[in-house]
Formats: C-alpha cells, structure tokens, sequence
C-alpha cells in the first residue's frame, strides 16, 4: 500500500494550522537547570524522550516518545527512510513522523534559497507550493550542527507547509487539470538539504487533523535536532534515486 494512500484515510483538516517555531527543547533529562523564561509556560514546554538514529540511513532525530519504526518502502518502494508511528497501527495510523531521505529531486532547494530577494522568494514558493501540492510555503532556517549536536558554522534553508485543502484534479484523463478536489487529509511537510547532500522530506500524519501543538512539536525535531552523516546506504538510495530521475526524464 503506498503511503499517499494510506495517508488518504487519515481524517480531514478541522482548521488551518498556522506554523510557530519554538527554540526545541533538550531532551528531558539533559534540560538545564536554568533557562529564560519564555512566551511557553513549562507545562506546554516540548520535550523529547528518545533519540531515533538510523544507521542505515544516516541520520538521527529527537522524538517525544520512542516510535515504532516502519520502514518507509512498506508504503512505497521507491522511498527510502522510515515512517515513525507513534500512534496507531501499520494500515491505521493516528499519528507518525515520515521521514525520507530521497524526498525531492536535485537542485528543488536551490543554495540560494537563503539569499533570494523578496519578490523572487514570493514566486519560487509560489511555484514550489504548486509544484508539490502544498497550500502555501515558506523558508525556514536550520543551523549546522556538530556530531555532538552542537551548533557549528553556518546555515541551511529549507521549506515548509501544508499539503493543500483544495487540489486540482484531471477529472476525464485527457492531461489536463480541469476540476477542484477536496482532499480528505492534509500533512504537514518539511523539505530540508541535509549536511551530507540528503535531500530529506518530512511529514507529520495526524488522525483528526493537525494540532497546533504537534505540528510545533514536529517542526522542532525537524529543524533544531534532525542530523545526517555520509553512509553507504544513503549513498546507495541517493543513486538509485537519481538513475530514476534519469530514466523518467527519458519517457
């Protein structure tokens, strides 16, 4: 069953969830004993439990509870990660974290991402929302992190969003889109470059629709705690994915 099906029975979207970006909290154990105060009271504070790390993927991510881990291909071959069910079960989730390292095509978030100017960033997340069906979408910054997961020298630029309420459809299968769709579900998508050439796509499923407080939760470990170093598997997925492009270009 491919995940997009699946993700198909996921309930609709209640309200349209507006993005906040807390600084992530440490794990619970490792909080240090004095931290400023902030707009969050400690009782809403994020906090992750659990390290999940993938050896062969090569990347790590806090999470607020330890998941089940499925491999990502269960839903779709092609995809290469793991799908971190936190709630739920394999044909009936409530709620996970997909996270694949083969998420998008070469050069879909350009290095400039960062450095664009303002009439320009509008139309590239303009195209890009449309090109990947998401309702709108917008940079974010993530810092470089050391292997101890330390902050080190500089910045990467990704993009994040909704998928879309509303989506076009070719409703007679002549190629062309022609009609508007309700689509049953939304996730929330992170489309990050990793410190190692990854081109990482996550998304957070949730039963009943995205909450506000899950969706902050799920974009914190993305930004603030998800790291990469070079494997052979990701070597692997990253040239599999690429003679893919390369053969579906030559259709």
């Amino acid at each position: 069953m491919k995940l997009n099906k699946l993700v198909a029975k996921v309930l609709t979207l209640a309200v349209t969830i507006s993005v906040l970006v807390l600084p992530v909290a440490a794990f619970a154990e490792e909080a240090p004993a004095e931290q400023p105060p902030s707009a969050t009271s400690q009782k809403d504070q994020i906090v992750f439990t659990h390290k999940h790390t993938s050896q062969r993927y090569g990347y790590s991510i806090l999470c607020p509870v330890k998941p089940k881990v499925i491999p990502a291909s269960a839903y779709n071959e092609q995809d290469k990660g793991d799908v971190l069910l936190y709630s739920g079960s394999y044909d009936n989730i409530k709620k996970a974290w997909v996270i694949c390292i083969n998420g998008y095509d070469n050069k879909v978030v350009p290095e400039n991402l960062g450095t664009m100017q303002e009439n320009e960033a509008k139309a590239f997340l303009k195209d890009f929302a449309a090109n990947y069906g998401l309702e709108y979408a917008q940079i974010v910054e993530i810092a470089n992190r050391n292997d101890d997961g330390s902050q080190a020298e500089g910045y990467r630029y990704g993009i994040a969003g909704p998928t879309a309420k509303e989506v076009e459809v070719d409703s007679d299968g002549d190629g062309v889109m022609d009609s508007i769709a309700v689509a049953e579900n939304q996730m929330m998508k992170l489309f990050i470059p990793g410190q190692y050439g990854g081109h990482f796509m996550l998304g957070l499923i949730q039963a009943g629709g995205l909450q506000k407080r899950d969706v902050e939760e799920f974009m914190n470990a993305g930004i603030y705690t998800l790291q990469q170093w070079p494997t052979s598997g990701y070597s692997k997925a990253k040239s599999e994915a690429e003679n893919s492009d390369k053969k579906s270009k030559k259709k």
